[in-house]
């Protein structure tokens, strides 16, 4: 009988152990070292930036700042901000100022995306010059992409003739040089 009860009283320990370090596990925050350039370019860094989703990171930011104190700055204040490998930035597509995520950094285009109601918006931008959304509907993909990218007659070609289709495979061979 009291071998029973002690086995019990352990049993009941090791659950409530296992509770206590799950629910912390599940409430857990993640922060990332970071770097912050706010609209007046200055630049906030070596703080811990909150592991946020993706669609949120475009929408709201907080970090806990050198003295330990969090900061949640207004998102339109932020130009630019880096958060582990993640990078932020604001573009201007269509007359206004918008933050994306970098997919792409690259010598010749650069790949962004917004993530929005659970799909993925992408724009690509030729380095230092123009800069469109991609579109989402096929023959429209086909005819936009293809004519963005003359430059590169041969994956112009390609993404015409439905050999190319997704759009990161095309920056990074467009970034590479034409070697298809």
């Amino acid at each position: 009988m009291i071998f029973n009860q002690k086995i019990r009283c352990t049993m009941k320990s090791k659950l409530v152990i296992l509770l206590v370090l799950f629910s912390t596990s599940i409430f857990a925050q993640d922060f990332f070292q970071g770097t912050i350039i706010t609209q007046r370019y200055d630049t906030i860094s070596n703080v811990k930036i909150k592991k946020i989703s993706e669609g949120r990171s475009l929408l709201h930011i907080s970090y806990i700042d050198n003295k330990g104190n969090t900061q949640n700055p207004a998102i339109n204040t932020i130009k630019s901000y880096s958060r582990g490998e993640d990078n932020f930035i604001r573009i201007f597509h269509n007359g206004e100022m918008i933050l994306v995520k970098q997919v792409v950094k690259g010598t010749n285009l650069n790949l962004y995306a917004r993530r929005i109601n659970g799909g993925d918006t992408y724009f690509i931008e030729k380095v230092f010059d123009e800069l469109i959304k991609v579109p989402s509907m096929k023959g429209k993909f086909r005819k936009v992409i293809g004519n963005f990218l003359s430059d590169y007659p041969t994956v112009s070609a390609k993404i015409k003739e439905k050999k190319l289709t997704d759009i990161k495979e095309i920056v990074h061979i467009c970034n590479k040089g034409e070697t298809l």
